[in-house]
């Protein structure tokens, strides 16, 4: 026999060697077709009048991988919800992502691991820590003898993280579509901060601290300069409300699943800042100032989002949330201003507009399967919003304008929260 020459002698040899060869039977079947109950164990078989969601025969393949297809039995009345998709089918390995699922474990996304009926329920409760972080971050409030030594600053009065929590409420209503709502909220960022100075002075007094009033002590202004103390106090309040559509998108059973969201939000956001400082000039009798900000934004508007699952195996997946919202933020703040001394009263002053604002939302989560319908989460979370109007940042440090008006409005801040969060979720 003369031997085989080049490529397409071999190419040739392949093709029939392909075309020869028995077709393969499905794990657990022998050559006839029938099923292999000792290698099935308690799995049940599927009958040959079974048919697959393209129409070919699903003899041979097990109650466990079919149900698995979709989520769902492959006959009757509740047939694959996707049955009619042209992307989906039969899969050789329904649980593409491990082999030999067991159905009562697939999970179906974050919710939990419990193949459900078409309508079902579930909810999320989760603690979860929050930082504020604002830009601008809150500049100088006070120095100490020069411009330049900065002893006090606006940021100082907010704490770093409080505790806060997240509640979510689903309802599926079919294998694809079902509605959402959401909560997000946390307790008061509150904090305090102070600084006094007793040095002597150039006017006689006691007290080198110096405010924005006058510059930092580039040029001092008498009633606001030559502090003895200085102290200030700020607060933030965080609400928000959503309720979305979700669509749960129709695709193979692999490791990355997919959920898009449609809604709308609700956000607000309050603050304030207060801020009081006494000083001996002018001598005898000194001032006091006291000027304490309320800035509030009430956000509402639209939001778009996604949910990916990355699925590790069925009782452990990573999921990302993601979302962006466009707001019509209405946005005002309010200036009370007491003052002692020689040019005594008290003023309040407040404005407000609308304006649009932008948000985004991303929260990034292990999750795993304590139990068919129980699952636990663990991540971090992040809400940033832009074209806010923020308390330190209305602060006004003009002494003519505090006085007598207009009040001025600041919406152009930039704030976000965020933190490691930890929490269960329950599907019934």
């Amino acid at each position: 026999m003369s031997p085989i020459k080049g490529w397409h002698g071999w190419l040739a040899v392949l093709l029939l060697i392909a075309v020869s060869a028995p077709e393969a039977q499905p794990a657990g079947l022998s050559g006839d077709g029938t099923a292999d109950r000792a290698a099935a164990g308690p799995t049940e078989y599927v009958p040959d009048a079974l048919a697959a969601s393209d129409g070919t025969s699903m003899t041979g393949v097990y109650q466990a991988d079919a149900a698995v297809a979709g989520n769902y039995p492959t006959a009757g009345p509740s047939a694959p919800w996707c049955m009619n998709e042209p992307n989906c089918g039969a899969f050789d390995r329904p649980c593409g992502f491990r082999s030999g699922c067991d159905p009562g474990w697939f999970p179906i996304g974050r919710i939990t691991c419990k193949s459900p009926p078409h309508a079902f329920w579930y909810g999320e409760v989760t603690a979860v820590g929050l930082k504020r972080n604002a830009e601008p971050a809150g500049g100088p409030i006070a120095t100490l003898d020069t411009p330049d030594n900065v002893v006090l600053r606006a940021a100082d009065a907010w704490p770093d993280f409080r505790a806060g929590g997240m509640v979510r409420l689903g309802r599926m209503f079919t294998p694809t579509w079902g509605i959402e709502y959401g909560y997000l909220g946390a307790g008061t960022w509150e904090g305090d901060a102070a600084v006094r100075d007793q040095t002597p002075n150039t006017p006689g007094g006691l007290g080198n601290l110096f405010s924005p009033f006058g510059g930092f002590g580039a040029a001092p202004v008498d009633d606001f300069d030559y502090n003895e103390l200085v102290s200030i106090h700020g607060s933030t309040r965080l609400s928000s409300f959503e309720l979305s559509l979700r669509n749960r998108l129709c695709m193979p059973p692999e490791p990355l699943q997919v959920s898009v969201f449609y809604g709308i939000r609700y956000i607000d956001l309050t603050e304030r800042f207060d801020y009081y400082s006494q000083t001996q000039v002018p001598l005898p009798v000194g001032a006091t100032q006291w000027v304490d900000v309320h800035a509030e934004n009430d956000l509402f508007g639209v939001q778009i989002g996604t949910l990916m699952e990355w699925h590790i195996e069925p009782t452990w997946w990573f999921d990302a949330r993601l979302s962006a919202g466009l707001y019509n933020n209405r946005a005002s703040q309010t200036t009370h201003h007491i003052e002692t001394g020689d040019q005594p009263g008290e003023t309040l002053r407040a404005n407000q507009r609308d304006r649009g604002s932008v948000g985004a939302e991303v929260s990034l989560a292990l999750v795993y399967c304590v139990s068919p319908r129980l699952s636990t989460r663990v991540g971090y979370h992040f809400l940033w919003l832009d074209r806010v109007a923020l308390a330190a940042e209305n602060f006004e440090a003009n002494p003519d304008l505090l006085r007598d008006g207009p009040a001025q409005l600041d919406a152009e801040g930039t704030i976000m929260f965020h933190g490691p969060f930890l929490g269960v979720a329950l599907a019934w």
